[in-house]
């Protein structure tokens, strides 16, 4: 049996995946906190490690890197990247020999700041499902670098100064490094410099870029989360210009919550990503998280055994839910992503 609740726990298998309910030992695909909680004890990939421990100081850890395998109790796992953002790990978990993937968040596509994404063939697929509508396709990579570029540019232009919103952790480390190899000096927030200084730690070259000071940032790019633009030291800003980085800029109603511009850059994967992932996986069945419900419906009509398993919800690895109540979409979905 599969439930998914505060996260995902596999009948067997000694710990969950990605609660957000405190658990003495679990797994953390990646640090954002929608995934996370203050465990005692994590296993995770050194980054991811971490990163969390930016939020939960005291955590005990297992830390396993990219590509290598190890026992956990009965069972062996494998941990390998989801491209999502930095130190963001997808399992394989070998049981009573049949391999299990768990995706947590990932991403196909490439990026400058995140291990490429490897997709494993598997048996069973639990994988996340965030823009799993067809309205929800992205331009290419290199199309959304130049319409952040081309924001930038326009907005300098015109005697503004820009600012890019995204993640203090993931988002705006991809944005650093975009807007730092385009030749612009950055001003970031605090809680961004501080997660660029790990990345820093981990490898990552930035530009330059420096933390947010208000009297000194009106010639520099700056890079805040979204949320931040109500505090005060950004309130103290004149002539500014804002452009939300998410994946939410496109589909049949675009949404960046009063941004001056949306680019679609986002750390997930699109609907043709989605799919093209369960392809390539080849699962003999596949559960769909976090996102639409009849994504599942879409795998369905492609020939793939595919179940929506939403919150509360216990599936068969062989058999239909145990339980179905149809909705729209889940509660858990940022508007940010």
């Amino acid at each position: 049996m599969i439930h998914f609740n505060s996260g995902i726990e596999i009948e067997g298998v000694g710990f969950p995946l990605d609660s957000t309910r405190r658990h003495d030992f679990a797994f953390v695909s990646h640090a954002h906190s929608d995934h996370i909680a203050s465990h005692k004890k994590i296993i995770a990939t050194p980054e991811t490690v971490l990163f969390f421990r930016k939020r939960y100081k005291r955590v005990l850890s297992h830390a396993v890197p990219l590509g290598h395998k190890t026992r956990i109790g009965n069972v062996d796992i494998e941990l390998f990247s989801s491209g999502h953002i930095l130190g963001a790990a997808q399992i394989m978990i070998h049981r009573q020999g049949a391999k299990i993937v768990y995706t947590g968040d990932f991403k196909l596509r490439p990026s400058a700041t995140v291990h490429p994404i490897e997709i494993r063939k598997c048996d069973y697929l639990i994988m996340e499902s965030t823009y799993g509508r067809p309205e929800y396709v992205f331009p290419d990579r290199d199309t959304s670098i130049e319409l952040l570029l081309g924001f930038i540019k326009s907005a300098r232009v015109s005697g503004y100064t820009p600012m890019i919103l995204g993640y203090s952790l993931g988002k705006a480390q991809e944005a650093l490094k975009i807007i730092g190899d385009a030749g612009y000096p950055a001003a970031v927030h605090q809680s961004v410099y501080e997660m660029a200084v790990l990345y820093q730690k981990c490898g990552v070259k930035f530009g330059e870029f420096e933390r947010l000071d208000p009297q000194t940032c009106s010639d520099k790019v700056i890079i805040a989360p979204p949320m931040s633009r109500t505090n005060s030291e950004l309130r103290q800003l004149r002539r500014v210009r804002s452009c939300m980085l998410t994946g939410w800029g496109v589909g049949k109603i675009p949404r960046w919550s009063g941004a001056d511009a949306v680019v679609p850059l986002s750390d997930h994967a699109d609907f043709n990503d989605l799919v093209s992932y369960v392809e390539r996986a080849e699962p003999k069945r596949v559960f769909t998280i976090h996102g639409f419900e009849e994504f599942a419906e879409h795998l369905r009509k492609r020939g793939f055994d595919a179940v929506y398993l939403g919150k509360g919800e216990s599936a068969s690895l062989s058999a239909p839910p145990t339980h179905f109540s149809p909705r729209k979409r889940t509660s858990n979905i940022d508007l940010f992503e």
